[in-house]
């Protein structure tokens, strides 16, 4: 009979290396020197308050270095430091500062975004999209709602919702189901001929808000309005999207559409 032995103890120990050196490859790519990293590993494999020499020693750096990259740690709140008489220790704090620095970062990143807005004109730039095919069509609008953010509106100027009806095909039930989902919001106005069939499929529907005007024009064409963007339908063969990307021209285009909104007076819904 033949005792085979696995080696647990081995296995563990280079799971274990495994892990820790992939923690200090993350902390790096997070931010961290490789000095700072490795004593904030080293740290936490500790668990309590060790001291500048020995953190040095355990980490395998000059002491130097060790000195060197505690204030910053300190500063970031991932260490403590113990006081012990004349000397000091230094103990890691929970990794869940991690999550806090970066939710910080984040905070301080949309305040720096705001600020420079004030000053940029890179935001008055435009680029131009155009997708030719239904298929092509579909692929866009698939690939929209699924990356949208929840709770956002879009405006729509109908000129032929019976024509993106068709083209989106067997697409349309899962993209409105899509919609919903996301809790987008969408404000229709439409020619007062396209009540009957509107009534048919909004049961049910609180993320829609229609109106009608009875002198809106009726053809092969539609109009989308979305953050950043303009979309302009062509339902002809083929039927072809043309996309606007511009803060701006979104912004007066969102302003007219409200313009029309008003004159369409009550909501229809």
């Amino acid at each position: 009979m033949t005792v085979k032995n696995h080696n647990l103890s081995g296995n563990f120990e280079n799971d274990e290396k495994s892990h820790i050196k992939r923690a200090q490859e993350m902390l790096h790519f997070f931010g961290l020197s490789e000095n700072e990293a490795k004593i904030y590993v080293y740290l936490l494999e500790r668990g309590g308050e060790v001291g500048g020499s020995k953190i040095a020693i355990g980490a395998k750096l000059h002491r130097q270095y060790v000195y060197l990259s505690l204030p910053r740690l300190m500063h970031l709140g991932l260490i403590e430091e113990v006081e012990h008489g004349k000397l000091s220790k230094y103990k890691a704090a929970s990794p869940h500062v991690v999550e806090k620095i970066a939710k910080k970062r984040v905070i301080e990143a949309e305040d720096i975004v705001r600020e420079l807005e004030k000053f940029s004109k890179v935001g008055h730039e435009q680029d131009f999209e155009m997708y030719v095919g239904a298929k092509a069509i579909q692929k866009y609008e698939y690939d929209w709602v699924h990356s949208v953010k929840a709770h956002e509106e879009q405006y729509i100027i109908g000129g032929n919702t019976k024509g993106f009806a068709e083209m989106m095909g067997e697409t349309l039930n899962e993209y409105l189901v899509s919609e919903t989902r996301k809790y987008i919001t969408t404000y229709y106005l439409g020619n007062t001929t396209e009540k009957e069939m509107w009534y048919t499929t909004i049961i049910g529907r609180q993320d829609l808000r229609l109106k009608f005007l009875e002198k809106l024009p009726q053809g092969a064409t539609h109009m989308v309005i979305r953050k950043d963007t303009v979309l302009f339908y062509s339902f002809l063969n083929p039927p072809l999207l043309y996309v606007i990307k511009s803060p701006v021209v979104s912004k007066n285009y969102e302003d007219f559409f409200m313009m029309l909104w008003e004159m369409a007076g009550e909501d229809s819904l």
